[in-house]
């Protein structure tokens, strides 16, 4: 049986070849460190701010949102190398990353100038962090 589809392997841009360089070295730098362990699931009392700290002074919280709020104005392209590099090294990311993919964005969409200018920047810090409670039918 052949497969229905296939798929031309892609190159990155070189700028997200040389990110991913960049968050590989981060995340080897911190195993090494002791911050955190890659071979062992991340619990849910797993709570390292100043991973978060850390990561979001290079720049990778809020990596898309507009300067102004304390954001980068990367492409989403970039965002998910970083994504796709913590979630391959296990990496303590429930600290931001709620923000990030979705407090974030709403705040910036719905909340008055006030608050993105108050909140949003300290969430690009890895200063501030999120929890959605949620109900399902």
């Amino acid at each position: 049986m052949t497969a229905a589809l296939r798929f031309d392997q892609i190159r990155l841009p070189e700028e997200c070849e040389t990110l991913r360089h960049e968050v590989r070295a981060f995340l080897a730098e911190e195993i090494a460190a002791g911050t955190f362990n890659p071979h062992e699931p991340q619990r849910e009392d797993t709570d390292v701010p100043e991973f978060s700290r850390r990561v979001g002074e290079r720049g990778w919280i809020g990596m898309t949102w507009p300067k102004k709020y304390g954001g980068h104005e990367r492409t989403f392209l970039e965002r998910y190398v970083v994504t796709e590099e913590m979630r391959i090294a296990n990496a303590p990311t429930r600290r931001f990353f709620v923000a990030d993919r979705q407090s974030g964005p709403v705040l910036l969409k719905y909340a008055n100038e006030r608050i993105k200018m108050d909140i949003v920047p300290r969430i690009c810090s890895g200063e501030v962090c999120f929890a959605i409670g949620m109900s399902e039918p």
